[in-house]
C-alpha cells in the first residue's frame, strides 16, 4: 500500500505502524518442530540416564583387559587334568611372551633343508585348543536391573543363565592306546595299579635328563647309527608325553624331530646314516616309529610340524613296499628275498602300529599287516617263523632263539592275534624263564645260555639280553595277571638298580659292550623298559577285565 494513499474508512488507528517482530529462541524452533514441552523433557533426561551409565562403566569400573590364552570358553568344570591343563596352558602363553627373545633356530646344521619355526608359529589360534587331561563342564548364570527417573519412568529385569560342556581334552585328543602317559596323575595311577614303585618314575625322570645332556649339536644322539638311536631316544621322550611343547625338554624333541626329518629329505624318504649298510632296514623303522608317534601328538594337539606328515607318510609306504614274498622283512628290503628276518619284522610292525595310530592312510596297509601275521605264527611251511612250544625262529625254519618269542609274541598281539595258539604258547615260555631268574640251578635251560631266557641284567654266569627284556616286558603288561606279576618283579629287581646317580645306566655283562653306540642303545632300551607301566594301555589284561586297548588300531 503507498502511504499517500487514504486510510480506509474501517480502519481504526491507535499508533505508529510498525512491521511484525520474528520471533526468535529455542522454545519458537521446538514449536515449529511440533515438539511439545513433554516430549523435550523426556529426552532430556534420556540424554542424562545413558550419559550416566557411560560415565560408571567407563570410569567408575573400567572393562578388564582379556589375557593371552590359547583355551576355548566352555567352562572349567570338575574332572580330573586340571593339573596338566594350568602347566600346558602356561607353557604356550609362554611361548608367545618370550617369542622374541627366545625364538628357536631348530636345524640340524647350517646348510639343513628343513627347521622348525618358533612355537607360537607352530599353534594355530583359530583353532580349539584345551588340553585338559580329562573333559570338562562349566556354567554360569548372571542378571542385570536398571530403573530410571523423570517425566517418563520406566524399569526392566532380564534373568539369563548358560551352561555348556568342556571341549574334549588330552586325553581324547590322542589314541586310548597311549592315552595314559599324559599326566603325572595318570602315570602315577597306572605304576601304582600296576605294583610299581614309585622309584620306577623317579628313574625314568633321571633317565630324560641324562639324554637331555648327551644329546649333539646336531639334535642326533648315539657315536655312530644316530638316526637309529636319535629315534630310541625320541620314543623314551614321547613314552613320557614330551612332546615339542614341554617345558623342560621341548627344544630336545623338536631337535631330534628336526634332525630325523631332514634325513628323510635328504634320502628321499628312506631314514638311515648310511644307506650302504643293508642293515639301514632297522634305522629307517626305529625313526618312522619315532616320527609317526611324534605326528600323532602334534596333529592331535594342533602343534603342526612342518614336513612330518611325509616324512611319515614316506616312511611307512617304505616298509610297506619292502615286505617280501614271504610276507616278512629282509636286509634292504629285499622284495625278492624269501628270508625272513624276524628281527628286522619286529621292527617294522612297531613301526606300522604307530602309522596307525596317526589316522593316516597307508595304500596296502591292510594286506601287509595280514601278510605279516600269517608268517609269524605259520609253522607248517618253510616260510613261517614258529617252530614250537612257544618258540620262533630267527630267521625261518632255523632254531629256536629266545629273544625271537618275544618280539614275535608282542607282534601278535598288536594285531589281535593274543590269543592265537603260538601267542599264548609264547607267554607261557617266556614265563618260564621268568621263573627260572631267581635260581641258581638251570632247571628249564639246560644246556643253554641262561642270560637269554632268565632275565637277569647282570648275572654272574651269563650276559643279559637287553633286547629280548625290552620285549618281552611289553607281551607280560599285556598279557597281565601272574605273567606281568613275575615281570614286574624283574623290572623292580634287576633294571631299577642297575641306573647309576647320574641317570644312566650299568654296561656290565650285557652283549652291547662292543657297540660303539652301546651307551644310548642301552640307556634307551632301559628306559623304554622302566616305561612299560604307562606308554601303552594293556592289549589284553586277564587280572582286571579290561577290554582291548589296541581296539582303536584295528
Amino acid at each position: 500500500m503507498n502511504p499517500n494513499d487514504p486510510i480506509p474508512e474501517n480502519v481504526i488507528v491507535t499508533g505508529d505502524v510498525l512491521p511484525p517482530k520474528k520471533k526468535r529462541g529455542l522454545a519458537y524452533l521446538l514449536a515449529q518442530m511440533g515438539l511439545s514441552s513433554f516430549l523435550v523433557s523426556v529426552i532430556v533426561h534420556i540424554v542424562f540416564v545413558l550419559l550416566a551409565i557411560f560415565i560408571f562403566y567407563r570410569i567408575v569400573e573400567p572393562p578388564k583387559e582379556k589375557p593371552v590364552d590359547f583355551l576355548p570358553g566352555g567352562g572349567g568344570g570338575g574332572g580330573s587334568g586340571g593339573e596338566t591343563a594350568h602347566k600346558i596352558k602356561s607353557t604356550m602363553r609362554r611361548s608367545v611372551s618370550t617369542a622374541v627373545s627366545n625364538k628357536k633356530i631348530l636345524s640340524s646344521s647350517a646348510n639343513a633343508s628343513f627347521s622348525l619355526p618358533e612355537t607360537s608359529d607352530m599353534m594355530d589360534s583359530a583353532l580349539p585348543m584345551d588340553v585338559t587331561a580329562g573333559a570338562g563342564s562349566g556354567g554360569g548364570a548372571g542378571g542385570g536391573r536398571g530403573t530410571g527417573t523423570g517425566t517418563g519412568a520406566g524399569s526392566g529385569t532380564g534373568p539369563g543363565k548358560g551352561f555348556g560342556d568342556g571341549q574334549l581334552g588330552l586325553g581324547a585328543l590322542i589314541p586310548t592306546l597311549m592315552k595314559g602317559r599324559c599326566s603325572d596323575s595318570e602315570r602315577s595311577i597306572m605304576l601304582r595299579d600296576a605294583g610299581g614303585p614309585p622309584e620306577i618314575e623317579a628313574a625314568v625322570k633321571k633317565s630324560l635328563a641324562w639324554l637331555k645332556k648327551t644329546q649333539k649339536s646336531n639334535g642326533s644322539w648315539g657315536a655312530n647309527r644316530e638316526v637309529a638311536m636319535t629315534g630310541l631316544a625320541l620314543l623314551c621322550y614321547l613314552g613320557h608325553c614330551e612332546s615339542t611343547q614341554s617345558p623342560e625338554y621341548g627344544e630336545n624333541v623338536s631337535k631330534g624331530i628336526t634332525f630325523l626329518i631332514n634325513n628323510s629329505l635328504k634320502n628321499q624318504g628312506k631314514l638311515a646314516t648310511s644307506l650302504a649298510d643293508k642293515h639301514w632296514v632297522y634305522e629307517h623303522a626305529i625313526a618312522t616309529y619315532a616320527l609317526a608317534e611324534a605326528f600323532t601328538f602334534s596333529k592331535n594337539l594342533q602343534f603342526p610340524i612342518p614336513e612330518l606328515e611325509n616324512a611319515v607318510v614316506k616312511g611307512a609306504m617304505e616298509i610297506i613296499g619292502g615286505q617280501n614274498q614271504n610276507g616278512s622283512w629282509d636286509y634292504g628290503y629285499d622284495i625278492e628275498s624269501k628270508r625272513n628276518d624276524l628281527s628286522v619284522a619286529g621292527w617294522q610292525l612297531q613301526a606300522l602300529k604307530a602309522a596307525k595310530a596317526t589316522g593316516l592312510k597307508f595304500e596296502g596297509f591292510d594286506s601287509c599287516i595280514r601278510r605279516a601275521v600269517d608268517c609269524i605264527q605259520d609253522k607248517t611251511s618253510e616260510k613261517g617263523c614258529y617252530v614250537n612250544d612257544g618258540g620262533f625262529a630267527y630267521a625261518g625254519s632255523g632254531s629256536v632263539k629266545p629273544p625271537m618269542t618275544s618280539v614275535a609274541v608282542l607282534c601278535l598281539q598288536h594285531w589281535n592275534k593274543e590269543t592265537s595258539k603260538p601267542a599264548k604258547e609264547g607267554v607261557k615260555f617266556m614265563m618260564d624263564g621268568l621263573e627260572d631268574r631267581g635260581k641258581n640251578g638251570r632247571e628249564k635251560f639246560a644246556g643253554k645260555p641262561r642270560g637269554e631266557y632268565a632275565f637277569k641284567y647282570d648275572g654272574d654266569d651269563d650276559r643279559c639280553n637287553l633286547y629280548s627284556f625290552y620285549y618281552a616286558s611289553q607281551c607280560m603288561r599285556n598279557a597281565g595277571g601272574s605273567e606281568w606279576k613275575e615281570m614286574n618283579k624283574a623290572i623292580i629287581e634287576e633294571i631299577l638298580p642297575a641306573q647309576n646317580s647320574d641317570g644312566s645306566f650299568k654296561s656290565n655283562n650285557t652283549p652291547l659292550s662292543n657297540y660303539p653306540c652301546k651307551s644310548t642303545y642301552l640307556h634307551c632300551l632301559n628306559t623304554l623298559i622302566l616305561e612299560v607301566y604307562y606308554r601303552f594301555l594293556p592289549a589284553t589284561s586277564s587280572g582286571s577285565g579290561r577290554s582291548s586297548a589296541f581296539d582303536d588300531l584295528r
